[in-house]
C-alpha cells in the first residue's frame, strides 16, 4: 500500500474559546471549531435549527446542510456542512450578543458582515439577515440621488475595513450566494465602476465569479457605458432645442469627449453643463441641466435590465 508521508494529517476541530457554554447542549462542529451551544436559543432565532431539533430521529434535514447523528462526550452533534470555523463564529457571536453586530458601523470587517449576510440566509436567522440587509440597503439605495450622495461623499472612502470598491466584489458574490435578488442590480452597478482588466483581477479577489455572472457584469458595464455617452452626444441638440435664441448662436460646447465616467454621479445636470457649456446664458444652462438629469433618471430606471434583472419596483 502506498502511503504519502508528506501529507499533512485532517484538521482535528478545536472547542471555541468563547462559545463553549458549560450549559450548552448541543455540538456544532466546523472544519476548525467545536461550539458548546443552547438548542433553545438557536430554535429561537433559526427555522431551520428549530425544524432540525423537532425532528425525533437522527436524520439529514431536507435542505442537506445540517447533520445529526453524531455525540461528543455526551450530547448530541451537528456537523455544518461546509461552513468555515470563524464564519460559523460570526453568526453565533451575531446571535448571542446583539452588541457584536451593529448595522449603522460601518467599519464592521467585510468578512464578518460576508459570514453573517451568507449564513443567516442559509439557516434562516431572520433577525441577523434583516439587520444586514438594513445596512447594506442604506449603503447601496435604490434612488438615483440617494446613490449619488453615497457616491458624492467618499466613494474612495473604506467601507468595512477596506477600500469601498474592493469591497464590492465579496459583497456582490454573496448575494450571488444568497440569491439576494433586491441588491444584485446595485452591486452590478457598483462594480462596474472599474475597467475589465480590473474586473478581472477583483473578481479573483474575491474568490472567482462563475463565467455567466461576469458576462453579466462586463455586458451591463457595457450598456452603461454606451447609455452615458448617447447622453453626452445628445447634448447639443438637447441644448438647440430648449435655448433662447441668443443662445442659439452664441453658445458652443466644448470638451464633450473628454466626458467618460463609469458612473451617472459624473453625469449630474450642474456638473455636466457646467464642463461643456461655453457662453450660454444661466436660464439656457438651468433648461439643460434640468434636461441632463431628467435623461440621467431614465437611465437610472434602466439599470437593472442592463443586468437582466426586472425593473426596480419589480425587485
Amino acid at each position: 500500500m502506498d502511503v504519502d508521508v508528506g501529507a499533512e494529517p485532517p484538521m482535528i476541530p478545536a472547542r471555541h474559546e468563547t462559545l463553549w457554554f458549560p450549559g450548552g447542549d448541543i455540538v456544532l462542529a466546523t472544519n476548525t471549531f467545536l461550539f458548546k451551544v443552547h438548542k433553545d436559543l438557536l430554535a429561537l432565532q433559526s427555522s431551520v435549527f428549530k425544524d432540525m431539533f423537532g425532528l425525533e430521529q437522527a436524520v439529514e434535514d431536507v435542505q442537506g446542510i445540517l447533520q445529526l447523528g453524531d455525540s461528543y462526550e455526551g450530547l448530541p452533534a451537528v456537523a455544518l456542512a461546509g461552513d468555515e470555523g470563524k464564519d460559523v463564529a460570526h453568526l453565533l457571536q451575531a446571535a448571542y450578543y446583539r452588541e457584536y453586530y451593529d448595522r449603522d458601523n460601518d467599519e464592521t470587517p467585510l468578512e464578518v458582515i460576508v459570514a453573517l449576510l451568507v449564513l443567516s440566509n442559509k439557516y434562516d436567522f431572520k433577525h441577523i439577515q434583516s439587520e444586514v440587509m438594513k445596512q447594506l440597503s442604506r449603503l447601496y439605495p435604490r434612488k438615483l440621488d440617494a446613490f449619488d450622495e453615497v457616491d458624492d461623499n467618499g466613494y474612495y472612502d473604506d467601507l468595512f475595513g477596506t477600500g469601498r470598491i474592493w469591497c464590492e466584489y465579496r459583497l456582490l458574490k454573496a448575494c450571488l450566494m444568497t440569491n439576494t435578488t433586491v441588491l444584485l442590480p446595485l452591486l452590478y452597478y457598483a462594480c462596474a465602476f472599474l475597467g475589465v482588466d480590473e474586473i478581472y483581477v477583483e473578481a479573483d479577489r474575491a474568490g472567482g465569479l462563475d463565467r455567466d455572472y461576469l458576462r453579466t457584469l462586463i455586458g451591463g458595464k457595457f450598456q452603461v457605458d454606451l447609455a452615458s455617452r448617447k447622453l453626452v452626444a445628445s447634448l447639443p441638440d438637447e441644448f438647440y432645442s430648449i435655448s433662447c435664441s441668443s443662445c442659439k448662436v452664441s453658445t458652443r460646447f466644448s470638451k464633450l469627449d473628454e466626458q467618460i465616467a463609469p458612473h451617472l454621479w459624473s453625469y449630474r445636470g450642474n456638473t455636466l453643463a457646467s464642463s461643456v457649456l461655453v457662453g450660454s446664458c444661466k436660464v439656457c444652462s438651468a433648461r439643460l441641466e434640468s434636461r441632463i438629469d431628467e435623461k440621467r433618471e431614465e437611465i437610472w430606471e434602466k439599470i437593472p435590465s442592463y443586468f437582466g434583472f426586472p425593473g426596480w419596483d419589480e425587485l
